[in-house]
């Protein structure tokens, strides 16, 4: 699927972990609604976890990530921005080319149009609940892009004001609104301040992904079904 400046509407995918069934079925879901398909990261599953990583060490392409040469195909003609699964895959094959696998590994850390910074979100700060990833913080971002991303596998849906209040009253000034969002319903984003939208998991039963609206600046949580699995959450 090509890209071009007229872009608008977008699907945005994230957190796939190589599920090729609901690629397929969220493929189906967005025909004819979209310009173009983006996938946020981690669309690959490494085989070998972070902490049995052993540095220095190059593994067997068929013990590092699961042959899926339609699933590769279909991804290579989406745009990509790499996550921390394509990483640790690039870095257990230790430069060796797979055929149909260079094009998924050599994507951007992230894509960007005028209004919009579309990354995977491994690299950023993230507050946290115990051991769980909650968002990331992204304040001082107040007045830039839209920032659309994934990692965590929980959709949410943050806004915030780019400028304090004019008049603030006593105590500290509110921080940004977070929610987890009405799957189906059309959120519509701020002209300005912060807008950050975690698209969930794609590898999930629910098949999670999100119909971005550039232009008219709305935002859809939506679904497509399947059979998923969980994958890796958080920093792995």
């Amino acid at each position: 699927m090509g890209v071009d400046d007229s872009m608008a509407r977008f699907a945005v995918i994230s957190d796939l972990h190589g599920n090729s069934a609901n690629f397929r079925a969220i493929a189906e879901a967005v025909r004819g609604r979209v310009d173009s398909i983006i996938l946020t990261g981690d669309y690959l599953e490494a085989k070998i976890s972070k902490k049995d990583m052993i540095p220095g060490s190059v593994w067997p392409p068929e013990d590092v990530v699961g042959h899926d040469p339609d699933l590769w195909s279909r991804l290579a003609r989406c745009v990509l921005v790499r996550g921390n699964q394509e990483e640790r895959i690039a870095t257990l094959l230790g430069g060796r080319t797979v055929p149909g696998l260079a094009p998924l590994l050599a994507a951007p850390a992230r894509w960007s149009t005028p209004l919009t910074r579309f990354e995977h979100g491994h690299r950023f700060v993230w507050a946290r609940d115990g051991d769980v990833l909650t968002h990331p913080v992204l304040d001082e971002e107040a007045g830039g892009p839209v920032v659309v991303h994934g990692h965590s596998h929980r959709r949410m849906l943050t806004l915030g004001r780019a400028e304090p209040e004019p008049e603030p009253g006593p105590g500290p000034e509110p921080g940004p609104y977070r929610a987890v969002p009405v799957t189906g319903r059309v959120h519509r984003l701020p002209p300005h301040g912060i807008r950050v939208v975690n698209a969930g998991a794609a590898c999930e039963a629910a098949a999670h992904w999100v119909l971005y609206d550039e232009e008219a600046r709305t935002v859809t949580f939506e679904t497509a079904g399947g059979t998923g699995t969980t994958g890796e959450t958080g920093e792995g």
